[in-house]
């Protein structure tokens, strides 16, 4: 797997960001087992200087490593999926949790909650890392047309990154500052920020030229690379931008470059089953590995700990009262026979009531490196229901639509089948179709909060408030400025106000 050559790599990148700060001379990365005169007189033998790290493509690639580290703390983190799902009305929050936490379920968050602060500098991280590899490497030497290749297919691999954290922040945040330079002292550390057509300009540049530069797939490589980014990833993902900015015939042309590239997996409950990494339906994923003393941890808050002893899950679960859940109306949208929902939420006995806990990221064998499941971030299914809408309304999207439908009910998605295709006699809009389709596909997966923001703001503000009074009693009403979160106060103060707060949030 692609994340053993992270792990065994990621600690030279840290040394490398360590010392890209002018007041940062000296990294210790052991401790050196020697007497105290002696390791006075001893020069640092294991410090790396930093205008000599990236000396040839090796390195360059340990650095890229290290932006794919970076991703684990983003999209493992439990702030994360609060703001991206909990956000919706997929998933609720224990009212009498961490305030922090409860304030972005109900939309009462202030610029100074933590948890925008924690996901904001988790993206600027991973997105320095990346500036540093794309400056850098043009001045990677290489003897060799392969150390070539290799050097192009590194500032690919973090455009590619750079443009997934992009496409976050102006999603979360709205307009934020655009740094396409690696920050390496405080001279250049305060930008304002970039309104939203450039920061959407930037991931569009990125995205296409990762498309150019990456390979379509890894199979066969010698450094066991599969699980990085590829073109066919970079096409998905300028899809699914194109599809998020409304330009409908820009997303399918894009999409269709991955079309019939990957399949969907037979058995919906196996996309996330312990173990199942960079299956064929999968086109990008986090990798996670607990015998690398990595493994997914952010699952264990879902299951309550009475349930994890139950199943013998050694890493157990969450004591107390769950701190998010699956919402009342999330469990109703499911109709009778579709898999998606048993392998999505279970029923557990909660002193005598029956409630319902996210159950889509569970590993029986969980200890304390944590679980051994890769967070998908791209698969084909997304990528069917992205095409049906950007191409609109026909038999053609309906077929996309009803492949991802006819696995859900365990039959084959290469045919058709009455008992579970639509078509347009089926009540609602093209677009509630779809929409409705992707929720119950991609529940708990972290798209529904992009999803909704695609729709007329007020049709997204009605779903809301829907959720909100049917899950909570006397929460504020959802406003339209409230559909992105507010920049973090610490941001606006470090910048002596060059950094402005949204509108609505003053």
């Amino acid at each position: 797997m692609m994340d053993n050559n992270i792990i065994r790599a990621s600690w030279k990148f840290e040394i490398f960001r360590a010392h890209s700060l002018r007041n940062v001379l000296i990294l210790l990365m052991s401790v050196i087992l020697v007497s105290c005169d002696d390791f006075i007189d001893v020069p640092p033998k294991d410090a790396i200087d930093a205008e000599s790290f990236f000396s040839n493509s090796t390195e360059l690639v340990f650095a890229v490593n290290g932006v794919y580290t970076q991703q684990r703390g983003i999209f493992g983190n439990f702030n994360y999926f609060n703001l991206i799902e909990a956000r919706t009305d997929n998933a609720g929050q224990d009212q009498l949790d961490q305030r922090e936490r409860v304030e972005t379920d109900t939309f009462e968050e202030t610029p100074g909650n933590l948890l925008l602060v924690n996901v904001w500098t988790q993206n600027y991280v991973l997105i320095n890392n990346a500036n540093n590899v794309i400056q850098r490497a043009p001045e990677v030497p290489f003897e060799t047309s392969a150390q070539e290749e290799l050097i192009n297919r590194s500032i690919g691999e973090a455009k590619f990154l750079r443009a997934m954290s992009y496409f976050i922040l102006v999603n979360m945040f709205g307009e934020v500052p655009l740094r396409t330079q690696a920050t390496n002292d405080f001279d250049n550390a305060t930008l304002p920020r970039s309104p939203v057509n450039e920061v959407y300009s930037l991931i569009l540049s990125d995205l296409n030229d990762a498309v150019n530069s990456l390979p379509e797939n890894y199979s066969g490589g010698q450094l066991n690379e599969i699980g990085r980014a590829t073109s066919l990833a970079a096409y998905t993902l300028l899809g699914k931008v194109h599809l998020q900015m409304g330009n409908k015939s820009e997303a399918s042309a894009a999409l269709n470059n991955v079309i019939n590239r990957f399949d969907l997996m037979p058995n919906y409950e196996d996309l996330h089953a312990p173990g199942n990494n960079n299956l064929p339906e999968s086109i990008f994923e986090v990798n996670f590995n607990p015998d690398n003393q990595i493994g997914l941890t952010m699952n264990n808050l879902f299951i309550p700990a009475s349930e994890a002893a139950r199943l013998g899950i050694v890493a157990g679960g969450f004591a107390g009262r769950l701190p998010t859940f699956p919402t009342k109306d999330v469990q109703t949208i499911f109709e009778e026979g579709d898999l998606r929902a048993s392998a999505s939420f279970t029923t557990y006995d909660n002193n005598g009531n029956l409630d319902q806990y996210i159950s889509k990221f569970l590993d029986l064998d969980a200890a304390g490196n944590g679980s051994n499941i890769n967070l998908i971030i791209l698969r084909y299914a997304d990528l069917l229901l992205m095409k049906a809408e950007a191409d609109g309304e026909s038999a053609a999207s309906y077929e996309l639509i009803n492949q991802v439908r006819r696995r859900a009910f365990g039959k084959n998605p290469s045919l058709p089948d009455a008992s579970v295709d639509i078509d347009q006699t089926d009540t609602g809009t093209f677009l509630e179709k779809v929409m409705l389709e992707r929720r119950r596909e991609l529940v708990f997966e972290g798209h529904r909060l992009f999803d909704l923001k695609r729709l007329p703001s007020s049709e997204a503000l009605n779903i809301l408030n829907d959720h909100l009074a049917s899950e909570y009693v006397g929460v504020p009403t959802v406003r339209d400025f409230q559909l992105i979160y507010p920049i973090p106060q610490t941001e606006i103060d470090v910048s002596n106000g060059v950094v402005t707060q949204n509108p609505g949030y003053n």
